[in-house]
């Protein structure tokens, strides 16, 4: 791949697209091609190294950390209820030990909150079971829906919907990283200055969320006709800005993650910053998660 060429991955989620409004509906930038999918197969292109920026699963960065750095500008996050990330039962949740628990391949993030909420925080234990993301809940008695597919009409009645984010902060306190941005590293010594032009285009786009929210609004509606929700009250709920309160919840649920089994341990994330410097903030190992000190390293060759 040329210095010249670039591809950056996006969510194809209702979600993401403000980060993407501006390259997408106001200005392309030249030589970056945008790859949209799901979360998991996002996920798999980044450890495959055939995106060189893409928004990931936060449950994705600890396999990927030696190969990959995160942007600590932005992320896809909620303080509670958030709407796209939810767990349709036909049974109270209370009454799901030992029975069939569908779980889309989406996203490996929401599939961890789960079954930390199901397994430690209501002490059961469901029979796990993949599902589609749109799934009909024929042979299961929940099932676990997200992104786009937690937004639309669902075809049938369900007596029991319950959101993930809020149970989350419900039982945790926290609020819950759903998605960062990662960067390979070996992009950022050959493609420093695209990284940066596409850190500028999020930034602006997002800047469109204040200024031109209705605009932002009529070309997502337009891009995600079937939604089933006021795309206005929902991008509210979201939070995109990686502030100091949502890494340290990002470092909470990777310790709950690897206590559980289900990650393994994660010391430091590694940010980069706007010198194309690599900054490492070790986590702690209490309920505060990060301690915020971090430790600057240079690329090789800068």
């Amino acid at each position: 791949m040329t210095g010249r060429q670039m591809t950056i991955g996006c969510i194809d989620y209702l979600n993401c697209y403000p980060f993407y409004h501006h390259m997408l509906a106001q200005k392309p930038l030249k030589g970056v091609h945008v790859k949209p999918g799901l979360p998991e197969d996002l996920n798999r292109l980044v450890k495959q190294g055939v995106i060189d920026l893409s928004p990931i699963s936060a449950a994705a960065y600890p396999p990927l950390r030696k190969q990959i750095v995160l942007l600590p500008w932005f992320c896809l996050s909620s303080v509670g209820y958030v709407g796209s990330v939810i767990l349709a039962s036909k049974v109270p949740i209370e009454q799901l030990h030992g029975k069939r628990v569908g779980i889309s391949r989406a996203s490996k993030t929401s599939e961890i909150l789960l079954k930390i909420l199901l397994e430690k925080h209501y002490g059961l234990l469901p029979q796990y079971c993949r599902t589609p993301p749109r799934p009909a809940l024929d042979d299961t008695e929940a099932a676990l829906i997200i992104g786009n597919d937690a937004m639309v009409n669902l075809g049938r009645p369900v007596s029991y919907i319950y959101d993930i984010g809020d149970l989350w902060l419900q039982k945790t306190g926290r609020p819950v990283v759903f998605a960062v941005f990662a960067v390979q590293k070996k992009a950022v010594e050959k493609q420093g200055r695209m990284i940066l032009e596409v850190i500028d285009s999020f930034s602006k786009s997002l800047g469109l969320m204040a200024d031109e929210k209705q605009t932002v609004i009529k070309a997502a509606s337009e891009k995600y006709p079937d939604i089933d929700y006021d795309i206005s009250a929902y991008y509210d709920l979201l939070q995109f800005d990686f502030n100091p309160e949502l890494k340290a919840a990002l470092g909470y649920y990777f310790h709950a993650a690897a206590d559980h089994g289900l990650i393994e341990p994660v010391g430091a994330l590694g940010f980069l910053d706007r010198n194309l410097e690599i900054n490492e903030y070790r986590l702690g190992h209490d309920k505060e998660g990060t301690d915020d000190k971090p430790r600057t390293v240079r690329i090789p060759g800068r």
